[in-house]
């Protein structure tokens, strides 16, 4: 059986406890990996990578060097984290002389670029066959008569599998899922630095879509994308000049749900600026 370390290192500003306290609860109840890595790394979102590949891969790779060492494979507790590890891995054994710098590295730390660790999305474990056996059988809360509108982001391209089993996670909780054109499109947190008003148009073209479709509720997996459409709730309805009504979750948080925790600190949920109405 594989180690599992969680690397929940989440960017600060964002709004984190969804992902963070919900992913280690999560990943604890079901017996998946018990303890979170110890580094001052810091996510600062996969979006930075093509700025500077190099430096970026270097901030990850004591990370990726140390638990490969170990023989410990990481899960990351959101997508963008994910995508960062995943990215930078792929950067250093991307050429000889790049691999050979990273070693030059890592040499005084005892640690190597030939044996980095396996990176894998939590979502990947919520579609496990061992987590739907457990849920069917202590399923207590399903969420028969709840819709739901899954928004992927336009990164699925760069792992789409990760996402993709999350099908057969929402049938063991009994979620029917709708589906809605701008699931695989921008949320627009890349511009909300340099153009927040662009941003927040194409935030609100996704909750709306998601929202017409049908939708009680919007499932997301990235904190950068939590945190936009939480957080600047207000500024997006002004700049689509419509009330949108729809609150958000986290896969981890449905899977909780379902088998009963209710312990709102745990999931989370204190940190929700749109309060999800599923427990009390």
């Amino acid at each position: 059986m594989a180690n599992y370390i969680i690397f929940d290192k989440l960017h600060k500003k964002l709004i984190t406890k969804p992902f963070k306290s919900a992913g280690e609860r999560f990943l604890k109840e079901f017996y998946i990996a018990k303890y979170a890595i110890k580094t001052n790394a810091s996510d600062i979102g996969a979006e930075n990578y093509p700025l500077n590949p190099k430096l970026f891969a270097k901030r990850f790779a004591e990370i990726l060097a140390r638990a490969g060492k170990n023989g410990e494979s990481i899960i990351a507790c959101d997508t963008s984290s994910y995508l960062s590890l995943l990215l930078s891995k792929r950067f250093i054994a991307s050429g000889a002389d790049i691999k050979k710098e990273i070693d030059q590295f890592l040499n005084p730390l005892e640690l190597t670029a030939d044996f980095l660790s396996d990176i894998v999305h939590i979502n990947t474990f919520a579609a496990s066959h061992g987590v739907i056996e457990n849920i069917e059988k202590n399923l207590k809360y399903p969420f028969e008569g709840f819709k739901a509108a899954v928004y992927y982001g336009a990164d699925i391209r760069i792992d789409e599998r990760s996402n993709r089993e999350l099908d057969k996670f929402f049938e063991a909780i009994k979620l029917k899922c709708v589906k809605f054109s701008k699931e695989f499109s921008s949320d627009g947190y890349e511009l909300l630095r340099y153009a927040p008003d662009t941003a927040f148009k194409m935030a609100g073209a996704v909750l709306l879509d998601a929202f017409d479709s049908g939708a009680d509720f919007l499932v997301v997996s990235d904190a950068r994308t939590f945190y936009l459409m939480e957080a600047k709730r207000k500024q997006i309805i002004k700049a689509v000049g419509r009330e949108i009504p729809i609150y958000i979750l986290t896969p981890p948080q449905l899977a909780l749900l379902s088998i009963g925790v209710t312990d709102s600190d745990a999931l989370g949920f204190d940190a929700h600026k749109i309060k999800p109405p599923l427990i009390g």
